[in-house]
């Protein structure tokens, strides 16, 4: 029964911490809300004129936007996680009033809710708009994109906290691990291809693991093309472009670099107290 007692006693901390940051970040939930249903209403009238042939290939084309929305709210929710608490020179603090890897778990936790409210949102709506115009029941793919798109999430929440981590400022860690996310990785997947064709899958790339969420409804035979140089030359030199990495190995590192990331913020975090 103390045991008990002094369990919880040692969460509340944490639980008051997750409840006053869904609170301070409640006007960014409800703008990117906003944004997630102004995106799923454009979906829904423009698949209401192509009108693709199955459901499947509704989703297919209605969650297209989902690793951009993902790579947005990651940088904006998770950005902060550690490097405002040194902004604000509370990460110096000798004896606070609550143990400081418990401040952090508890900012992390109440912005992943945060995150996964809003994604989930986002299935939700698009679920609905493919029973409206399909009817039947939804592929299980669907829920299996979805796992998979949390899970994405976390990977991606780890890697920006990890930045957060000993960047100086939110701003600065917002920008480079957007840029990151956006662009780096596919400029480094391209020149891999280009240099090392299908010799090589880049499975440390973010934005390779995250095709996973839209391929895995529509699972390719082959999984990587072939683009030639030369359009008009299809059996001239080319580059390779990977597509998505297998469903067992996507999942393996997905899992992996989250657990990565946040024992290296973790590391970063304890230095940078020093």
């Amino acid at each position: 029964m103390r045991n008990n007692k002094e369990l919880l006693i040692g969460l509340k901390p944490i639980y008051n911490t997750i409840t006053f940051e869904i609170k301070k970040q409640r006007k960014k939930f409800y703008a990117f809300l906003a944004l997630i249903i102004i995106i799923s209403v454009a979906i829904v009238v423009i698949t209401g004129f192509i009108r693709p042939d199955t459901l499947v290939g509704f989703f297919f084309i209605a969650l297209a936007f989902i690793i951009f929305l993902l790579d947005i709210a990651a940088c904006l929710f998770f950005s902060a996680i550690i490097c405002s608490e040194f902004d604000k020179k509370t990460g110096f603090i000798i004896f606070p009033k609550i143990n400081k890897y418990k401040l952090i778990l508890g900012k992390y936790i109440g912005n992943l809710i945060l995150v996964i409210i809003l994604i989930t949102s986002y299935y939700i709506i698009i679920g609905i708009t493919g029973l409206f115009y399909y009817g039947g029941e939804t592929s299980i793919r669907v829920f299996s994109s979805y796992l998979i798109a949390l899970l994405y999430l976390s990977t991606l929440s780890s890697f920006v906290t990890f930045f957060s981590s000993f960047l100086k400022s939110v701003n600065g860690t917002i920008v480079i691990t957007f840029v990151l996310l956006l662009f780096g990785f596919m400029i480094i997947d391209q020149l891999v291809g280009l240099i090392f064709a299908e010799k090589f899958e880049p499975l440390y790339s973010l934005a390779f693991l995250g095709n996973l969420i839209v391929n895995i409804l529509v699972f390719p035979d082959l999984r990587y093309i072939k683009v030639p140089f030369d359009m008009a030359d299809p059996t001239g030199p080319s580059m390779v472009q990977w597509i998505t990495p297998s469903i067992g190995v996507g999942i393996t590192m997905m899992l992996l670099f989250t657990v990565l990331y946040l024992v290296l913020a973790a590391l970063l975090f304890k230095r940078r107290q020093l």
